[in-house]
């Protein structure tokens, strides 16, 4: 997994494999997170269910002034994690939109409907506990080749004055790190298998033989006189 922080106010700066996750303003600031899972191992897959989750964490016993939505859009160009900043995607090249390029769920560039969201009110503290994120429609476009897997572009709507950070993976470990879970419906073949044999005898001596490998389903033995 790669994790990039985007900060406003360094707008330059390649804030890689950061301490935390942090979305939403602050001082007038903005900031967002992209991340990147490898899916190579799912291509082709039917991703039944994908869920992202976020272990929230900060600020420990203060409240915002605003409401927190966290969002999930898909960015809209590939990015390298040692290059991309708030200002470039890319060594050498800008994103077209300072802050990350990104498409939403019904396709829109910068567009304002997420593939995924949930909410944390400003008089809530943090509980430190998982927030989850069903982007299931998002992996799966991934997983069927229908989009790039360019990864997950997070921000938060407003973003003002509702600032929180997550556990990224080099401080949250394997118990707090953002996980990504996918369930993947697989297919069932039947088919049947016929075998001549010389007696009913050797047809049922097979018919354990077989059961070794196919486990509990059924067998069906004939005889032919």
């Amino acid at each position: 997994m790669n994790e990039n922080r985007l900060r406003e106010q360094s707008p330059s700066a390649v804030l890689k494999a950061p301490a935390f996750l942090d979305i939403g303003g602050l001082g007038g600031a903005r900031y967002r997170d992209l991340l990147f899972f490898d899916l190579g191992e799912y291509e082709g897959a039917k991703i039944e269910k994908a869920t992202l989750s976020l272990y929230w964490y900060y600020p420990a016993g203060v409240s915002r002034l605003k409401n927190t939505i966290v969002e999930v859009y898909r960015p809209a160009f590939p990015w390298t994690s040692d290059f991309v900043s708030w200002n470039n995607r890319e060594k050498n090249t800008s994103w077209a939109n300072t802050g990350g390029d990104w498409i939403d769920k019904i396709g829109i560039p910068q567009g304002n409907t997420p593939f995924a969201s949930f909410e944390i009110r400003g008089m809530d503290l943090p509980d430190n506990k998982y927030y989850e994120l069903d982007i299931t429609e998002l992996v799966r476009g991934y997983a069927e080749g229908k989009y790039e897997n360019t990864g997950l572009l997070l921000k938060a709507k407003p973003e003002d004055s509702n600032y929180i950070a997550f556990y990224s993976a080099k401080a949250g470990g394997p118990e707090k790190e953002p996980k990504l879970k996918i369930s993947i419906t697989e297919d069932v073949y039947t088919a049947s298998i016929m075998i001549q044999c010389k007696s009913l005898l050797e047809a049922q001596a097979l018919a354990g033989d077989l059961r070794a490998h196919i486990g509990s389903r059924a067998i069906e033995i004939y005889s032919k006189v």
